[in-house]
C-alpha cells in the first residue's frame, strides 16, 4: 500500500512538477495536436510550458508524494479574467509549434470568466499512479479552499474522462470548442453555499 502525502509544491520542486505534468498530460489530445505528436521531444516542449508556467505564474501549487517522489501535481489561481494578447486569431504558419501554443492559450483566454474565480489547472497525475485516488485527494483539497473563500471555480478540459471526473466535484460544462480538431470543453463550478 502507498503511503501518499500532499504538500505545497516548494521552489525546489518545480524542475520535477513540471516533468511529472509533461508525462501526466503527454497523451492528452489537444497536446498531441498542437505539439504534432506524443514522443520525447514532444514531452520536452510540454515540459517547458509548464516550467515556464510554474516559475512566473504559480499560483498556489500542491503536490503528491510517493515517498520523496513527485507523484501529481494541482496548480490552483485566483483569477479575475484573463489578459488576452494582442496576436492574430489566424494561424499564418500552422508548423510553427510556438504559433500554435499561442492560438491555444488564446482561445482559452477567451473563455476565462471575467469575474473573479478560481482557476484550475493544470492537474496532472503519473500514468503509474492513477487510480489510486490521488486526483480525488487533489479535487478535495481544492473544493474545500474554494468553499473556504465562497467562490467560484472554472477549469478547461479536453479529455472526456476528466468531464465525469470533476462533474463529480460539482463542476459543468459551459460552452465548448474546437482547437485544432479537438473538442475543449469549458467547466465552472459554482459558489457553494
Amino acid at each position: 500500500m502507498r503511503n501518499i502525502q500532499y504538500s505545497f509544491m516548494e521552489r525546489n520542486d518545480i524542475q520535477k512538477s513540471a516533468r511529472v505534468l509533461s508525462h501526466a498530460m503527454l497523451n492528452n489530445p489537444v497536446h498531441i495536436a498542437i505539439f504534432k505528436g506524443n514522443g520525447e521531444n514532444e514531452r520536452l516542449e510540454i515540459e517547458k510550458m509548464f516550467l515556464e508556467l510554474l516559475n512566473t505564474h504559480p499560483g498556489i501549487v500542491f503536490v503528491a508524494k510517493d515517498s520523496d517522489k513527485i507523484v501529481g501535481v494541482m496548480r490552483m489561481k485566483s483569477c479575475v479574467g484573463s489578459k488576452i494578447k494582442d496576436e492574430p486569431a489566424d494561424l499564418q504558419n500552422e508548423d510553427d509549434i510556438k504559433l500554435r501554443v499561442s492560438f491555444w492559450h488564446r482561445e482559452w483566454s477567451i473563455r476565462d470568466p471575467k469575474d473573479q474565480h478560481w482557476h484550475l489547472g493544470p492537474i496532472g497525475v503519473l500514468p503509474d499512479y492513477r487510480g489510486l485516488g490521488i486526483g480525488s485527494g487533489f479535487m478535495e483539497r481544492f473544493c474545500r479552499e474554494v468553499d473556504n473563500c465562497s467562490a467560484k471555480a472554472y477549469l478547461e478540459t479536453d479529455k472526456d474522462e476528466n468531464v465525469r471526473f470533476y462533474e463529480k466535484s460539482g463542476f459543468e460544462v459551459i460552452s465548448k470548442s474546437d482547437i485544432f480538431q479537438v473538442e475543449n470543453r469549458y467547466m465552472i463550478r459554482a459558489r457553494q453555499v
